[in-house]
């Protein structure tokens, strides 16, 4: 399913300092396409948290990156036991063996010449297959890949770090709080023209009850122009690649009442809307105790139209 890109970008700025560069534009746009041509109706969670982990992997520059590249190949060369086979690429692709299966799956010769492992269409799809199957690491339970941690019984985005690097304290769950953040841009709202109407997308409108009065279809504005979008059939496919099941996830379940609840009774600022959204959905998935929940992910009122400005927090 196709995002709004325009709506995806203007949320993601605030955790860009307010502005984006062409090339973050352009990286991140690499992996939408990635996801669209591989996973268009996949689990928006495994998207997000490949947008986090990119985050995270390149200081925020979205772009593929050498490793240490604010160090010179000279360094490189005398520090790193895997040269050339160093870490490049959105998430960093490191050892030959590595270099080759990826090199197999793009259909190029990335041992000889593993710079080609810098192009944003060849580190998107070396990114996807590698979380998607668990290229990277494994344990006595198995491959740590994308289904592992984000399913129809899982969500566990703190948890997910192990596919790359393990657990690491702050880290982790640094990395889940951006996967909170991009999820949060990528398909749970829309924006519509006379001020903000509620318009979750059909997965989360399904989702909760079906005599809600939000619409499955909203007219919104790209620019100066209008458009509408159609109803979709809601679709959320979890488990691995193959994966042909369909549920709607518990947490985001929840989250759209939550959240449907807010937008019922109160007047947002429309810049802040992922924001929310994130921000509950982030609560929920870190809160063990189901009781709990709804208490920790009630909005307050930094979200409303016209308050003032929430102190600056990580994003």
């Amino acid at each position: 399913m196709p995002f709004d890109r325009t709506f995806f970008f203007n949320q993601v700025r605030p955790m860009f300092g307010g502005r984006l560069t062409q090339g973050q534009v352009d990286g991140m746009s690499a992996i939408v396409d990635e996801w669209e041509q591989r996973l268009p109706d996949g689990d928006p969670r495994w998207l997000a948290y490949m947008l986090a982990t990119t985050f995270h992997e390149t200081a925020r520059q979205m772009t593929p990156v050498k490793e240490a590249y604010w160090l010179s190949e000279g360094w490189r060369r005398r520090n790193l036991r895997y040269y050339p086979y160093y870490g490049r690429g959105y998430v960093q692709l490191t050892w030959r063996d590595n270099y080759r299966r990826a090199g197999d799956h793009v259909g190029d010769n990335l041992v000889d010449h593993p710079d080609l492992a810098l192009r944003p269409d060849y580190a998107a799809a070396t990114m996807f297959a590698g979380m998607g199957e668990g290229w990277f690491r494994a344990d006595s339970r198995g491959r740590h890949k994308l289904s592992r941690y984000f399913g129809h019984n899982v969500n566990d985005p703190v948890g997910a770090r192990a596919i790359i690097n393990g657990y690491e304290p702050g880290i982790a769950e640094a990395i889940a709080r951006y996967h909170a953040r991009f999820l949060g841009a990528l398909r749970l709202v829309v924006p519509v023209r006379g001020g903000l109407e509620a318009a979750f997308a059909p997965e989360l409108v399904q989702a909760i009850d079906t005599r809600s009065a939000l619409p499955t279809a909203a007219a919104h504005y790209d620019g100066d122009s209008e458009f509408t979008e159609a109803p979709r059939a809601p679709v959320f496919p979890v488990g691995g690649l193959d994966s042909d099941l369909a549920q709607p996830d518990p947490i985001l379940q929840m989250t759209a009442e939550i959240v449907t609840g807010f937008v019922s009774n109160n007047k947002l600022d429309p810049c802040k809307i992922s924001e929310l959204i994130a921000d509950v959905y982030f609560a929920l998935s870190n809160s063990d105790d189901l009781s709990r929940r709804r208490q920790l992910a009630e909005p307050d009122a930094e979200y409303l139209e016209g308050s003032e400005e929430a102190e600056p927090r990580a994003a």
